[in-house]
Parts: C-alpha cells; structure tokens; sequence
C-alpha cells in the first residue's frame, strides 16, 4: 500500500507540475465521449496518432487515477478504523470503507482489462507502451 501511495503521489506531482495532464487529459466533454464511445463499438474509432488521446482514454484514465486515491483512502480507513476515524466515517464507516475499497479495486482490474484488450486491437500501440514513445 506505501508503495502504491508514494508511487502514486509521484505520478500526481509530476503530471500536474508537467502540465501532462492539462495536455492529455482535458478537456473532456460528454457529446465527445458519446460520439466515440459509438465509433469504439462499431469498430470505426480512428488511431491515426496514438499519442493523442480520445475522449472515451481521458475518461478513463482520470477515472483510474480515481480510483487509486479512492483505493488508497479507504485501505487506510480499512486499516486504521480507529486510528483514521474522521476518513473512516466520511467513507460511511468501517463496512462501507470495505465495499468503496472492493469497488474501486474492481474499477482498476476492468480497466486493466479494458487496457490490454483495446492494446491488442491495435498492435501499434503496444510499441508505444513498451518504449514509452
């Protein structure tokens, strides 16, 4: 759990300190989302550059960033009920603390899964994940 908080605390820093995010991940708008979420299903989404990101990939992405703080928070509250009372109680308590961290667990593995599935739909992007380019 440290690890994924300090990693993620980095990740945080240097994508808002970057300007990463600003560029990749806004603006999101939901007639965008919509419109390629319909060209994804019916196979018609283009990937001329795969450096840009559509609508439906910053949707997702700030979604799982998210979910890990989410993930992180109520690990905590899981952990140190006592301890971390205020964050316990904010999450609505000890047993609801349990189900917001199962399902912001759930939230990561589908997108994992939605990951690799769109990765290997389009082979070029796997390239570009390996190298980073």
């Amino acid at each position: 759990m440290w690890l994924l908080a300090v990693n993620g605390l980095v990740y945080i820093a240097l994508g808002i300190a970057t300007g990463r995010f600003r560029r990749k991940l806004v603006p999101i708008r939901p007639g965008d989302v919509l419109a390629d979420a319909k060209a994804a299903l019916t196979g018609k989404l283009a990937h001329d550059d795969i450096a840009v990101y559509n609508a439906v990939q910053k949707l997702l992405y700030l979604g799982v960033i998210l979910a890990g703080i989410v993930i992180v928070l109520s690990g905590l509250s899981i952990w140190k009920p006592v301890q971390l009372q205020a964050l316990t109680a904010v999450l609505g308590g000890y047993d609801a603390a349990r189900y917001v961290h199962f399902l912001a667990m759930a939230a990561i593995v589908g997108f994992l899964v939605v990951h690799v599935v769109m990765s290997l739909l389009v082979p070029r992007s796997l390239h570009a994940m390996v190298t980073g380019r």
